[in-house]
């Protein structure tokens, strides 16, 4: 069996906790000390070798997917992680995936599923894939649907048909219903919630690709006619700005004959709203889910965070409140899924918060805002053993460095210099410069920016 993982959400209705930087994939949010895309991945380890897993993700999360692959499967292959250039949905994530697979593999099922969900009953879950082999084999997509515990209105549904030797034919896929809509539908064995998890051989992938959304096929298709490969940087990004953004419901599943649904009793969640983590989460006598620093007196079905600040509450039920370094949300916990409409506005008004943690992973390690104002910027830099910043410059900023842990590898202009703690170093404008650690232990620096305009963008790399 190969698996696929779907990394290239950003989950905006979990907001401050997960941003478009660090979406909530990469966020301790599940049942273990690990980030739910890690969870994901130790979920397969009995049923796909480490070698046959794909992650398809984007290249603004590089870091971070490498940094936490890495601590997951140290000997990962660069060709299984799959950097996407821009944000084009489902079909494209998946038909770029399945078309890395090799031609001899392509009668074996691969499993599809994403990054950020919560999955309480591995050997279940496991138990389901397995179970659905023979109809993968058979030329079959299959879909697991989630038996409901619940009337939500928050996931979709599928609608069981004709049944099959294993699970049924899809009848139709059903999207959010009202609350009427879904108090029927769980007293109906015939509907379950759609989990987007998939499995379905290559072969099959291709030849309903084919079918149905052929237009994305031939673009990826023509853009390898010339001896190109799908793992060049440049053609992939030719591609995904020549195509549509298309969900993998819409574009092959809605319009395929040949999908089938396998019901599965397990306790699942996509995590999707503050309220859905609350639903999940092990409540205390007054019905609270509190985690991290917080304090609360005649408090009620209240889901309080804390990520460093003391939290307190008295006399309030229903609500959210999550704490991060640089923002609080408040709001009534029936109200979590017009977090999303927040978070649109924050973007409207180019509010960085939206975007970016004041921790933010980097391919070379990480760096934490420690203060900043209009004209200067304090940071933390991380450097992981034997990884290095790209040469580059800045038009509009200095930068001053001092060392705290570890050796750093400097290069100013055309000097280089090995600085040791407690030494530094000074970075004029305009000069190219280059900090990197060739050691085995972690590197810290403390960065000293300042200047008229300290944005991502003043940086001209080489």
């Amino acid at each position: 069996m190969i698996a696929m993982i779907l990394a290239g959400g950003i989950g905006t209705r979990l907001w401050p906790y997960s941003r478009t930087m660090t979406p909530k994939q990469f966020l301790n949010l599940g049942t273990t000390h690990e980030s739910l895309f890690q969870e994901t991945c130790r979920r397969l380890e009995t049923l796909v070798s480490p070698e046959q897993i794909y992650v398809v993700g984007s290249e603004t999360h590089q870091g971070e997917l490498e940094q936490q692959m890495e601590q997951v499967f140290p000997d990962f292959r660069p060709e299984q992680l799959l950097l996407e250039p821009l944000s084009r949905n489902t079909a494209p994530a998946i038909l770029w995936g399945i078309l890395q697979i090799q031609a001899t593999q392509y009668r074996e099922p691969v499993i599809i599923l994403a990054s950020d969900h919560l999955i309480k009953a591995p050997e279940n879950f496991i138990s389901a894939l397995k179970s659905a082999e023979p109809l993968a084999s058979y030329g079959h997509i299959v879909t697991f649907g989630i038996r409901p515990d619940r009337p939500e209105t928050g996931y979709g549904y599928i609608k069981a048909g004709e049944p099959l030797e294993v699970g049924f034919k899809v009848a139709d896929f059903v999207e959010k219903p009202d609350q009427s809509t879904a108090e029927v539908y769980i007293q109906s064995s015939d509907y379950t919630w759609n989990a987007s998890i998939f499995m379905a051989t290559a072969e099959t992938w291709l030849d309903e690709f084919r079918q149905h959304a052929a237009e994305m096929l031939a673009v990826f298709e023509n853009a390898t006619a010339k001896g190109k490969e799908l793992d060049d940087p440049e053609v992939i990004r030719k591609i995904y700005q020549s195509i549509e953004a298309e969900s993998i419901d819409y574009a092959l599943l809605e319009k395929s004959q040949r999908v089938a649904v396998l019901p599965v009793e397990m306790e699942w969640s996509d995590l999707g709203s503050w309220e859905s983590i609350y639903q999940v989460s092990k409540k205390d006598g007054q019905g609270n889910v509190l985690r991290g620093n917080v304090i609360s007196h005649d408090t009620q079905n209240s889901l309080i965070f804390s990520s460093k600040k003391l939290v307190t509450s008295i006399g309030v039920e229903n609500l959210i409140i999550i704490e991060t370094d640089d923002a609080l949300l408040v709001c009534d916990i029936s109200r979590s899924q017009e977090v999303k409409n927040l978070v649109e506005t924050l973007k409207k008004n180019e509010r960085h918060e939206y975007k970016f943690h004041t921790r933010v992973m980097r391919p070379w390690g990480c760096a934490t805002t420690i203060q900043e104002d209009t004209n200067y910027c304090i940071r933390m830099l991380e450097i992981m053993p034997g990884k290095s910043m790209l040469l580059q410059l800045h038009k509009h900023r200095s930068e001053h460095w001092v060392v705290l842990q570890g050796t750093a590898d400097v290069q100013r202009g055309d000097e280089k210099v090995i600085l040791k703690e407690n030494e530094s170093s000074y970075i004029p404008k305009g000069m190219r410069h280059c900090l990197g650690n060739s050691g085995k232990t972690s590197l810290q620096i403390i960065e000293v920016q300042q200047g008229e305009y300290l944005g991502d963008d003043d940086i001209e790399r080489f």
